[in-house]
């Protein structure tokens, strides 16, 4: 299973509500301080 980022508290360029899905943005933004500003949102994708 696949997961995304929902932004929890605005930071940097990112609003509340908005959604990462890039694997290396996702990888840069749990290993640094704005990890506590999101939460993991499991992606279900067909293939």
């Amino acid at each position: 299973m696949q997961f995304e980022l929902m932004v929890v508290r605005a930071f940097g360029a990112y609003a509340k509500g908005d959604v990462v899905s890039d694997a290396e943005t996702i990888a840069a933004i749990l290993a640094g301080e704005n990890a506590g500003h999101v939460v993991r949102i499991a992606v279900m994708r067909e293939g």
